[in-house]
Formats: C-alpha cells, sequence, structure tokens
C-alpha cells in the first residue's frame, strides 16, 4: 500500500510544482490546445477526484460521477494548492485496503451501476487519471507557457517510465 500512497503524492506534489508558478491569469486562461479549457480545469478535475475517494472513505461508498464540482478549485490558486495539500495530508494517514463500493453513470442510462473497488485499486486509479491529465497539461506548459518549469517525468505514465528504464 505505501508505495501507491507514494505514487499519489508524487502525482500531487507535481501538480503543486505548477501551481506555485502560474499566475492566475496564466492559470485560468481557456487554451487552444487543451481545446478551449483551461489548465485549472484539468487541475480541479484531478482534485476533485482525490477529495471525492478521501472525502468518503469513511462511509465507505463514492461516485466520481456525482463528486463535489468546486469551481473555487479552477478560479482561485489558493484553493488548488489548499486541496492539494488537503489531499497529501489524507493519504499521508492511509496503511490499510478498504473495500469500497464505486457508483457511476453510463450513457444514456436511467440508473446507476453500482461497482465493488478497494482503496488501492481507486489510488492506482486516481495516480492514473491524475498523470493522463497532467499530460494535457504538459502539452500546454510546453507550448504555451515555456518559463514554467516542472519534473521531466510529468504527464509520464508509471508503465512507460519503467519500460523506458529498461
Amino acid at each position: 500500500m505505501q508505495p501507491l500512497i507514494s505514487y499519489n503524492i508524487d502525482v500531487l506534489e507535481k501538480v503543486d510544482v505548477i501551481l506555485e508558478q502560474l499566475t492566475a491569469d496564466e492559470f485560468t486562461e481557456k487554451q487552444v490546445l487543451l481545446f478551449g479549457s483551461s489548465i485549472s480545469q484539468h487541475i480541479r478535475h484531478i482534485l476533485e477526484f482525490y477529495e471525492c475517494l478521501l472525502g468518503n472513505l469513511d462511509k465507505g461508498y463514492f461516485s466520481y460521477d456525482h463528486r463535489k464540482r468546486d469551481l473555487l478549485l479552477e478560479t482561485q490558486l489558493v484553493e488548488a494548492r489548499g486541496s492539494v495539500k488537503r489531499s497529501v495530508n489524507m493519504l499521508s494517514m492511509l496503511d490499510l485496503d478498504k473495500d469500497l463500493r464505486m457508483e457511476s453513470e453510463l450513457p444514456g442510462e436511467a440508473c446507476h451501476s453500482m461497482q465493488s473497488t478497494t482503496l488501492k485499486r481507486e489510488l492506482a486509479y486516481l495516480a492514473d487519471h491524475g498523470v493522463h491529465h497532467l499530460a494535457m497539461v504538459r502539452i500546454a506548459l510546453e507550448q504555451t507557457l515555456p518559463h514554467i518549469t516542472f519534473p521531466e517525468q510529468l504527464g509520464v505514465a508509471a508503465s512507460t517510465r519503467n519500460h523506458r528504464a529498461h
């Protein structure tokens, strides 16, 4: 469990490295390369998934589809950085896997789907999900904000990193 927790913390720390360098305008500016979305929208999306899972562990069930959508995470750098810190703190307190239930929606279906999952599985998903969105953020940073520095492995999946190391 600890390596997975550390990996998630690493993903969130990469988010914070970016956030600490962006101006408010750079954070929220719509990017053509991101199909009209902003860096902040991708960051908000990553952070909301962490908050959704970690905030519902006591209940034992959650829904990424019905997560709280917090526009402050998208418009206020200080709020986004606070969310990173809260999630890192909550991750740091985890030690054991846990069975969970996840509700999700299917396109065009009135009913929802309920799945069995585990905390460990969801942490693996959150890390991959975060890396995926950070890959898109990286493209925008490289092309439109070249003064922003970021870790070399930003947006590179663990499996790709492992494959390249061989």
